[in-house]
């Protein structure tokens, strides 16, 4: 009876009497149906405008996602840097040329190729392309250089850049994936969703220790000189650690503590190639 009536109400209700269901919208999300009103409501989506590079066009954005994307580039190219002799400078300068000759000198800019936010905290976090090109003599060939990071805020309101993969973020964009999350699932190596973050430290639980990890006489270790973990045990196998009952404690205080019950895989993340003119921050 209750098939029968979902049945009649899919075809005289919804439908209007036709045995056609409606096509979806242009996102191609399709359409929502509200039983409390008995109609379809288009569910909405923001639609962003990118190049034949996939870059997007910031101006196809909402002017408060323009300007949030605005200021958190603006903080992550003034933040402190790994390498003190790196820098976020952009701009170009080019030799005086003749017509149809092509000039010597470098130009510096950047692209976004994703916004969205962070599975926990909520912020907004983007991906960005910095490039550099250079022509080193005149009529010669333009050698462009290009760094992808993922921006965005810490615990303390303070500005990371993160290198990741060129592949990672297009091959989402092809599968029209999420690509901040694509980005993240890379780093950590699994389900972002299932971690324990500590920047750019993080838990991932486990049932049990794996088959063949080798127990560990010490209960303390420090990552990237700033990450300190505590626990009951600790095993090996091969270049990962696996700890029992951790408690992750960020030295410098900018994440704050984290714990875990049982056993979890402590990732290290990875980071991806970048070049002098545009290095990461520190964490």
């Amino acid at each position: 009876f209750f098939q029968s009536s979902l049945l009649f109400l899919e075809r005289n209700v919804i439908f209007g009497g036709s045995k056609k269901a409606p096509k979806p919208d242009a996102t191609g999300l399709g359409v929502m149906f509200h039983p409390s009103k008995l109609q379809f409501k288009k569910m909405s989506k923001t639609k962003v405008t990118r190049s034949a590079f996939n870059a997007i066009d910031v101006a196809s954005l909402p002017p408060a996602t323009q300007k949030i994307v605005a200021n958190l580039f603006a903080d992550a190219k003034d933040s402190k840097k790994v390498d003190e002799h790196g820098n976020w400078e952009f701009g170009s300068e080019w030799e005086k040329s003749r017509f149809g000759v092509k000039p010597r000198g470098w130009a510096t800019n950047w692209d976004l190729y994703a916004v969205g936010r962070d599975f926990f905290t909520k912020r907004t976090l983007i991906v960005i392309q910095i490039r550099k090109s250079v022509r080193h003599r005149k009529n010669g060939y333009l050698n462009t250089s290009k760094s992808y990071f993922l921006i965005g805020k810490n615990e303390d309101n303070g500005t990371f850049a993160h290198p990741v993969e060129s592949r990672v973020i297009h091959s989402a964009i092809k599968r029209d994936d999420d690509v901040i999350r694509a980005c993240q699932n890379w780093m950590f190596d699994a389900d972002y969703t299932r971690v324990q973050r500590q920047g750019d430290l993080c838990l991932v639980p486990f049932r049990r220790t794996p088959i063949g990890a080798q127990p560990l006489e010490l209960s303390r270790v420090i990552f990237q000189d700033s990450h300190e973990l505590i626990a009951e045990q600790i095993a090996q196998l091969r270049d990962y650690l696996y700890a029992k009952n951790p408690v992750l404690t960020h030295l410098p205080a900018t994440h704050p503590q984290v714990r875990g019950s049982g056993w979890f895989k402590v990732i290290v993340s990875k980071r991806g190639n970048f070049h002098d003119f545009a290095v990461p921050t520190v964490d």
